[in-house]
């Protein structure tokens, strides 16, 4: 992975305390906050627009990163900076775990999360497939294995870690994360993104964008 591998479309705004490493696209009109931990070990992470990342988020292409290897290098990204060069994040294999953990067969696959999701603050996120105008609120967890659709809700402290797709429109809650249909999809938190777009270049310094955002269709 090389220096330039973060791309950043004109229009978001990327805290420059959010922790992005390896091949990371991010959509026109996103936002991520400061605390936010991006990911990309075993391959890309493309971000579509207007995507909402609260502090303390943790996305992660991980592969075929064991659970306990997994817990380490977390645990190791605490309280390790992202090292830097000219202003540019460092790839991730600039920061090596102390562990035996090397890229296995997924090395590659990309992690692909679509347009106008919402990930509360503590959201952990490993599915390698979301769709778009999906919530995920505080601290709910999706495992790998697991695929999200459209318009869906992941409720507070809900675990998704089995294999498993979740069809759109459902919303997971409760502490055995019962599943259900709702009618209308979550509303798109466009009045926030915007207002957040013009407060947070006033508390906190930025990522510089360096992609133009594609022209819509």
């Amino acid at each position: 992975m090389n220096y330039d591998a973060l791309r950043i479309a004109k229009g978001s705004v990327v805290c420059a305390e959010a922790d992005l490493r390896g091949d990371v696209t991010i959509g026109s009109s996103t936002i991520i906050h400061p605390k936010v931990r991006v990911f990309a070990y075993a391959g890309p992470i493309v971000i579509g627009e207007g995507c909402l990342i609260e502090e303390q988020t943790v996305i992660i292409n991980r592969g075929d990163m064991s659970d306990e290897d997994l817990a380490k290098f977390m645990k190791e990204t605490e309280t390790r900076p992202p090292q830097t060069r000219g202003g540019r994040n460092a790839p991730l294999r600039s920061l090596q775990p102390q562990t035996s953990y090397v890229c296995g067969k997924q090395q590659g696959n990309t992690l692909v999360i679509g347009s106008y999701n919402v990930f509360e603050v503590g959201t952990h996120v490993e599915s390698m497939s979301i769709g778009s105008n999906n919530v995920f609120e505080s601290k709910c967890k999706v495992g790998q294995q697991v695929t999200i659709g459209d318009g869906c809700v992941v409720s507070m402290f809900c675990v998704l870690d089995k294999e498993s797709h979740l069809e759109d429109m459902s919303v997971v809650y409760g502490p055995r994360n019962q599943r259900r249909k709702q009618q209308d999809k979550p509303v798109p938190q466009t009045q926030q993104l915007e207002f957040l777009a013009k407060v947070l270049p006033n508390f906190h310094n930025l990522k510089k964008s360096n992609v133009s955002p594609e022209p819509r269709k």
